[in-house]
């Protein structure tokens, strides 16, 4: 019996297989280590073999217009109105596809599980690379190469395997063709550079590509920002404040932007204003303001509360009637007086076990300043970005959390959450003389708790600097 005779269309195969699934017996909880792995690698592979099936019949179905001839609409669409896909998903899933018809070769071995959708990838980016280079013949030759790489090499280095593959098609010819592949590879990385933002509720999620100098470098400043945002000590006890190293590392962009934002623009050029437009009882009530970004995305109080602490804006105040009870100057709320008044007292993060430079925080106003909060030195405290978010207290209802508030003696100290310490005892940064340890047991006497352990404010000059600010 042939092969051909043995083959099943492709439609009764996927069939076939959507009903097996149904059949799954959910219960596994007893299954040997061995037998678990030996699932999940077919699992994977199956996955990968589909995969690579659908787009086969995506490109099939795209070149053959069927969309088109059918509902009379072009197959990004159609997609996208029978599965509720994006625009962005349906047009990105029909131009890898194109991308996979147009290679024979690697579909095969796609579909026969023999390559996985990585190294598909990587194979159409180094063949696009290549393919100027080459005539017909030797672009079949480079594609079954690149497919027998496969068994041996990860994505990660067949994206690299431009050289070798031109060696085995080209021959002892190739050493010229080397440079001229890499600088086709550095150009084109050049052209695909792009950059796009989708809004998504309260979040703004991107991608995009960099040339790979570029990237490295990104990657590089990302990751050492990211490393010096380890929690604290005291903050690691707190299991609702888990980083994650993707969190870490979002952390650091954000890092990166609040520093660019700081820098001084030309005159210009890049300068940027935020319009806020508030109705104080909404803002007091915890109900979300309405901030006109340039894009008229609406802010939550809590993210519009954040921003105001220390940044460039035009606060707009409205009252009842709609009266406009303050509006703010084009310039920080905290004054360079004010600002090295903090630096001078805070030395940066007050967040005990903290060591972010002061450069590096966020001036936070204790009592908000659209609840009556003065922008004075007996108000504010200097918090990075990451401590900023966790002491920032909620609007809406109450939550149990760090709180921040000034000592007696004019120093900052942080009150933990109920869950850590149940009489909420103080504590301070070390470079306030506090040990930055989070108290346990009772208190020797209920009735009172004691303060944290500080040293003094010695320079009563400094509140009247921060005051003069």
């Amino acid at each position: 019996m042939s092969n051909r005779a043995a083959t099943t269309p492709a439609g009764e195969v996927l069939t076939a297989i959507d009903h097996l699934l149904d059949q799954v017996d959910p219960r596994r909880s007893d299954l040997p280590p061995q037998t678990r792995l030996e699932w999940l690698r077919l699992a994977r592979r199956v996955q990968g073999r589909v995969e690579a099936l659908t787009g086969v019949l995506t490109a099939e179905a795209d070149r053959a217009q069927a969309s088109v001839s059918t509902a009379g609409t072009p197959l990004a669409s159609w997609l996208g109105t029978g599965e509720n896909l994006s625009r962005r998903e349906a047009s990105g899933a029909v131009l890898r596809a194109r991308a996979l018809g147009e290679r024979p070769f690697v579909a095969q071995a796609a579909t026969a599980g023999e390559i996985n959708p990585g190294q598909a990838q990587a194979i159409g980016t180094v063949l696009s690379e290549l393919t100027p280079q080459l005539t017909a013949d030797q672009r079949g030759q480079a594609e079954q190469v690149m497919v027998g790489l496969a068994s041996h090499l990860d994505s990660a280095e067949l994206a690299r395997a431009g050289a070798q593959v031109l060696a085995a098609v080209v021959g002892p010819e190739s050493s010229g063709l080397v440079a001229e592949q890499q600088q086709r590879a550095v150009e084109l990385a050049h052209r695909r550079r792009s950059l796009r933002f989708f809004r998504e509720g309260a979040s703004v999620r991107f991608d995009g590509s960099l040339p790979r100098l570029e990237g490295e470098a990104f990657i590089s400043l990302i990751e050492a920002h990211g490393e010096a945002r380890r929690r604290t000590a005291v903050e690691a006890r707190d299991p609702l404040h888990f980083d994650t190293p993707e969190q870490r590392r979002a952390d650091a962009l954000i890092e990166l932007i609040a520093a660019a934002q700081h820098t001084k623009p030309d005159p210009g050029v890049g300068v940027a204003r935020v319009l806020v437009k508030l109705d104080l009882d909404r803002l007091r009530a915890g109900a979300v303001a309405a901030g006109v970004m340039g894009d008229g995305e609406e802010l939550s109080a809590g993210e519009l509360r954040r921003v105001c602490c220390d940044a460039e804006l035009v606060p707009m105040v409205l009252g009842g009637a709609s009266e406009v009870l303050d509006v703010g100057r084009a310039s920080r709320l905290v004054t360079a007086p004010l600002r090295s008044a903090l630096t001078m007292r805070d030395g940066g993060c007050v967040f005990p076990g903290c060591d972010v430079t002061p450069n590096r925080c966020e001036a936070h106003h204790i009592q908000p300043w659209w609840n009556g909060g003065a922008t004075a030195l007996g108000n504010l405290a200097l918090l990075c970005h990451h401590h900023h978010g966790i002491v920032e207290p909620a609007t809406v209802g109450k939550r149990d959390q760090w709180e921040l508030r000034i000592g007696a003696d004019g120093l900052p100290e942080l009150l933990p959450p109920r869950r850590l310490d149940r009489w909420r005892r103080p504590i301070r940064h070390r470079r306030h003389g506090g040990d930055g340890v989070i108290a346990r047991g009772d208190p020797p006497d209920a009735g009172e708790v004691p303060r944290p352990r500080s040293r003094a404010a010695d320079s009563p000059g400094l509140l009247e600097a921060g005051a003069a600010g």
